[in-house]
C-alpha cells in the first residue's frame, strides 16, 4: 500500500495538493456522502459515462424562483439519489431566498438538504451552493 493513503476513501474534491507533497484526502463517510450529493447535483445528465447520472442544477439556474421549479429539481434530486446513492435517505429539501430571508439580496437561491445516512447511521444537514 502507498505510504499516506491508509484509512482513506477517495480524494476530496476539488482537488488540492496538501502540504506532505500528496492530495487531500477523504477519510470518512460522512464527508464522502457530502461529496457524493455535492457531485450528483452538480453534474448534468450526460457528462459522465453514465448518461442518466446527475441532476444538472445548471439547467435550473434561470428558470424563475417560483414553487414548481423547486417542485421539480426536488424530484429530479430524490429520483437520482434512490439510484445512485442509495445509502441515504433525503429529510429535507430547502431552498432559501430573499422570499424566505428579506435580509438577502433579490438574486440569491441557497440550497440546504437534511439527509439520513445508513452507513454512519446519523444525520447530516449540508448547504450545497449558494448563487447571488
Amino acid at each position: 500500500m502507498l505510504a499516506g493513503l491508509t484509512n482513506t476513501l477517495g480524494v476530496s474534491l476539488p482537488i488540492r495538493r496538501n502540504n506532505t507533497g500528496g492530495y487531500d484526502m477523504i477519510r470518512d463517510y460522512a464527508h464522502l456522502t457530502d461529496q457524493n450529493l455535492k457531485s450528483l447535483i452538480l453534474t448534468s445528465p450526460g457528462e459522465r459515462f453514465d448518461t442518466e447520472y446527475g441532476v444538472g442544477l445548471k439547467r435550473y439556474l434561470f428558470e424563475l424562483m417560483v414553487p414548481s421549479v423547486f417542485q421539480s429539481f426536488k424530484s429530479e434530486l430524490m429520483r437520482q439519489q434512490q439510484i445512485y446513492i442509495p445509502y441515504i435517505k433525503i429529510i429535507n429539501v430547502e431552498f432559501v431566498t430573499s422570499d424566505s430571508n428579506p435580509n438577502l439580496s433579490e438574486n440569491y437561491l441557497g440550497i440546504k438538504i437534511a439527509y439520513y445516512s445508513t452507513i454512519t447511521r446519523s444525520n447530516r444537514d449540508m448547504e450545497v451552493i449558494q448563487l447571488v
